[in-house]
């Protein structure tokens, strides 16, 4: 979905967040062409350290601007390419099983759109190692946010901290927690439906065609009358 200027203006200087709900940062400018389509937009992560993002990691939702994971933007676009090959590939398959087209031209097809899968299949090792990448990245900072949560707890217990200072952090790192392990889940939703679609059969089976079946003349139980004819 195309985004405008026009819809997005209103966001500038607003913090922005992730489909998780964790906050990126702060919407300071939009990138747009003549026609007014946002091509990318310019994020301050903190006072020195600027991003910028391109609009296809952009959701508008009713309740703001939505920046989506780069590592979501690839798998969703692998899934779509796999996707659209193996459908083209049955269905050239099931062409010719029907006989409804030429040998010449199943061939020719059959031959491309083989060369497609095979590019297809590289581009997909790359991203199912970025996706496992980002799932051990996102386990590493689970531990760490348990660890930080155990020492708190501690510091709790034995009174050298208060428990205004000690609610408001035990909810942080917990809220931190839960959206880091929502983020887990859903790449390996993800990595599960690539490996579905990869593995997936593209060609149709032919039914093998059979002997035709000579008729069975059932035997006489009526003993068979000679006839000698004497010369």
């Amino acid at each position: 979905m195309v985004i405008t200027v026009d819809q997005i203006e209103r966001y500038l200087g607003q913090k922005i967040k992730d489909e998780y709900g964790r906050f990126i940062g702060t919407l300071l400018s939009v990138y747009a062409d003549v026609s007014g389509s946002v091509e990318s937009v310019e994020i301050a992560l903190n006072e020195d350290n600027y991003k910028q993002i391109h609009s296809d990691r952009l959701k508008l939702t009713p309740d703001g601007i939505v920046v989506i994971q780069d590592w979501k933007v690839e798998a969703i676009n692998i899934e779509n390419q796999l996707d659209r090959v193996r459908k083209r590939m049955r269905a050239v398959e099931e062409l010719y099983r029907k006989g409804s087209i030429p040998g010449h031209a199943y061939e020719e097809m059959k031959g491309r759109f083989d060369k497609e899968f095979s590019k297809i299949k590289e581009k997909v090792k790359e991203v199912k190692l970025k996706l496992r990448q980002r799932i051990n990245d996102l386990e590493d900072h689970i531990i760490r946010l348990e660890k930080a949560t155990s020492n708190l707890m501690v510091l709790y217990m034995s009174n050298e901290v208060s428990e205004s200072s000690y609610k408001a952090s035990i909810d942080y790192l917990r809220q931190s927690k839960t959206k880091a392990q929502d983020e887990k889940k859903d790449i390996e939703k993800h990595l599960d439906i690539i490996e579905k679609l990869e593995s997936e059969p593209t060609e149709t089976k032919t039914p093998i065609a059979s002997a035709p079946q000579l008729p069975i003349v059932p035997k006489s139980e009526t003993p068979i009358q000679v006839q000698v004819v004497d010369h």
